[in-house]
Formats: C-alpha cells, sequence, structure tokens
C-alpha cells in the first residue's frame, strides 16, 4: 500500500534531514574562521530569522501546492547550504549558507508531520500518530547521533572534510521525497494567499487550547538549540579534545531519540499533566551548567537530551488534535515560527552575556528565563489540556 510506505519513506527522509556530519565540529569550524561567540550566535540566530520570515509561506505552500513538492525542494537545497559552508570560510558567508539552509529546513519542518498524519488519517490509523511521529523523531535523533561520531571523526582528518562528505548524504535525500505519495485530502483553496496566511495564523493565536502549546514548544524549541550549542562551548571550556565531540553529540542525540521512543508510553503511564511538567527539570539542569564546571554535569546535559526528545510527540500530537487537515502544515508552521522568533531574541543576547560575563552568567539568566516563560505558557496548556488520548 502506497500510503503505508509514506511511513518508513518519512523515517529516511528524517534521517537524513538530521544527518549533519558538520554538527559536532561546527564550533570549532566558526573558531577557526575567526568569529568570536557573539558571531557565532548571530550566525545561528540569522538562521532562525530566515525560518522565521519562510515558515509560515512554506507551510502554506505545501497546503496548497503538496507536502510531498514542498519536501522535494528542501531536499534540493539541503545539500546547496552545506556547500557553501564547505567552500567558504567567512562571517558573511556563513550568514549566506543559514539563508539556504533555512529555506530548506522550512520546506519540510511541519510538512513531514503533516503528511505523516494525514498519511495515518487516510488508512484509519490517526490514532497511532504519537506512536509514529515519536518513531520519525527517534530516526531523526539516530541520525544525528551516528554523524556526531563519524563527523568528529573525519575532523581529525582535516577540519572541512565532515562538511564535504555532508553534501554527498544530503543530496540522497532526493529520491525518498520524489518516491513519497501525497494523500488524498481536501487541499486548502487559493484566493488570497498573503490574507489566507494571516488569518491561519490568528486562528492559531487566537484559539485557545492551540495558543499555550504554540508557546510551549517555542519555549522548548528556543532554549534546547541554544543548549545545543553551549554545551559545545562548555565542553570547549572544561578542555575536551574535538575527537569527543562527535562522542558527547551523539550520546545527546541517542539520549534525545529515547526521550521521543517513549514519550507516549509515558504519557500514557503518568497522563498529559504529569508529563508536561517533566520538561521543568530542563531549568535546573541550565542553572547547574552554569555553577558548576565539571565532567560530571555532562550526564545532566544527556538528561536534557531526553527530555528535549520526549517534548516533541508530545506536544505535536497534542497540537494535531485543534487542526484540520487543509491547514495543518500552516499552522504547524505557525509553532515552528513562534519558536524561530524567541530564538532570534534570545540567541545573540546569550552569546554577548557570554563575550562580556562568562558561559557561566549565561546559564543561569537562560534558567531563569526559562522558568518565567514557563510560569505563563505551561499555565495556559494545563488550564486546556488535550482531551483525549492517542
Amino acid at each position: 500500500m502506497p500510503l503505508r510506505a509514506n511511513l518508513w519513506k518519512i523515517y529516511i527522509y528524517k534521517f537524513l534531514s538530521e544527518f549533519y556530519l558538520l554538527a559536532p565540529i561546527l564550533i570549532p569550524y566558526y573558531m577557526a574562521s575567526g568569529l568570536n561567540s557573539t558571531q557565532i550566535f548571530t550566525v545561528q540566530a540569522a538562521y532562525a530569522l530566515s525560518v522565521l520570515v519562510f515558515e509560515i509561506p512554506s507551510g502554506y505552500l505545501a497546503d496548497v501546492l503538496g507536502r510531498k513538492q514542498t519536501m522535494i525542494i528542501g531536499a534540493v537545497l539541503f545539500p546547496a547550504g552545506i556547500g557553501i559552508y564547505a567552500f567558504t570560510g567567512s562571517f558573511w558567508t556563513f550568514l549566506l549558507a543559514e539563508l539556504v539552509l533555512a529555506i530548506a529546513n522550512s520546506m519540510r519542518s511541519g510538512c513531514d508531520s503533516a503528511l505523516l498524519y494525514d498519511s495515518l488519517l487516510a488508512m484509519g490509523k490517526e490514532s497511532q500518530y504519537k506512536k509514529h511521529e515519536g518513531k520519525s523523531f527517534f530516526f531523526a535523533r539516530i541520525g544525528s547521533s551516528l554523524a556526531s561520531v563519524m563527523g568528529g571523526l573525519l575532523a581529525l582528518f582535516f577540519l572541512r572534510l565532515p562538511l564535504i562528505a555532508n553534501i554527498v548524504t544530503a543530496s540522497v535525500m532526493l529520491p525518498f521525497a520524489l518516491a513519497l505519495t501525497e494523500p488524498e485530502r481536501t487541499k486548502l483553496r487559493v484566493d488570497r494567499p498573503l490574507r489566507d496566511i494571516l488569518s491561519i495564523a490568528r486562528f492559531s493565536m487566537s484559539h485557545q487550547s492551540l495558543r499555550p502549546l504554540i508557546f510551549a514548544a517555542a519555549l522548548i524549541m528556543s532554549t534546547g538549540i541554544i543548549g545545543i550549542w553551549a554545551y559545545f562551548l562548555y565542553y570547549e571550556a572544561l578542555g575536551v579534545n574535538i575527537g569527543y565531540f562527535g562522542v558527547l553529540f551523539a550520546l545527546f542525540q541517542l539520549s534525545s531519540a529515547l526521550g521521543s521512543k517513549t514519550s507516549h508510553r509515558i504519557e500514557a503511564r503518568w497522563g498529559f499533566k504529569s508529563s508536561l511538567r517533566l520538561l521543568l527539570l530542563i531549568a535546573p539542569v541550565f542553572l547547574l551548567l552554569g555553577l558548576i564546571s565539571s565532567i560530571w554535569m555532562i550526564p545532566l546535559i544527556m538528561m536534557n537530551g531526553y527530555i528535549w526528545g520526549f517534548s516533541f510527540p508530545l506536544l505535536m500530537n497534542s497540537m494535531n488534535r485543534f487542526i484540520s487537515s487543509d491547514i495543518r502544515a500552516t499552522v504547524l508552521s505557525v509553532a515552528n515560527m513562534a519558536g524561530s522568533f524567541s530564538y532570534v531574541l534570545l540567541a545573540p543576547s546569550f552569546g554577548k552575556i557570554v563575550d562580556v560575563f562568562s558561559l557561566s552568567t549565561a546559564f543561569i539568566l537562560i534558567a531563569a528565563y526559562f522558568l518565567i516563560y514557563a510560569a505563563f505558557s505551561f499555565r495556559g496548556v494545563l488550564r486546556n489540556p488535550p482531551t483525549q488520548t492517542n
């Protein structure tokens, strides 16, 4: 059955889309290219800003043109962005690379989840979405883990080698995108695109149950990505050899994969509210990293990875319950956009605090930010929790 085949094709697509051989060596690569902490987080914020601009239009394009078509565009642009990184070496060219990568990821962001949900819906198995979304996220994290180890090892030969190899692996996404089957669904009618986008965004942000879920997801996404890059700075400060960066990042991704894999089981046992409160443990970990500089803190970083992975199926499944198929990709793009907007505001400030004060101070402040933000967003989610369990 073509739609059933979509499931494993999406798993492989997600695996390859997160197969970043460059990830464990990117911070050393930036430093070798002469970038300071402020510039490093500015480059990453530029990526998030680009995602912010393209996120909703790409989701709208997916609802109108088709999820398969936008995922194909993403598969073409992904290796192009890595290629710019591989063969240049300046702040401005890195910004260009992140722009291309942002467009590529925007084209698939939310579209893969929407295609997965609608494939299951067409098969009458939408109740299994959380399980399959968790499995999809699991494969993505496994891809990140393997790429991390391989990227670190390749960097021991020379620093650009992981980037060059990553062009090849990213190019393999295209055949799997082309092989996907678009489920039959009610497509969004094109009338006035800008008005339609604004209308869907307004619906997302005014919906009593969706809005707090979007804000909660934005908090987890933005602080989680900042954490990923900050952990590399933490390892650098501890004097960890670059060859171990890939191993540590792989362990982080494996922890995240385990979190996504077990998310639906834990929620089934604990319930949604208790599962949501588990996410609050992220803040104490940030605080302890700010107060203590020791290799004994590394297991706590892995715990944050587990919680980060755990959060994705939990929140995505909850959001999908309130979204109709004709606007699903656009609404999920609104959620991703909120996370990107939060990251754009936070990342350069985090980098500046590191440069002016210290990494410890930055960790302590982001822990405080997390708790304050969570006090508002999580309260809204708990007031209007999902009423059914998949």
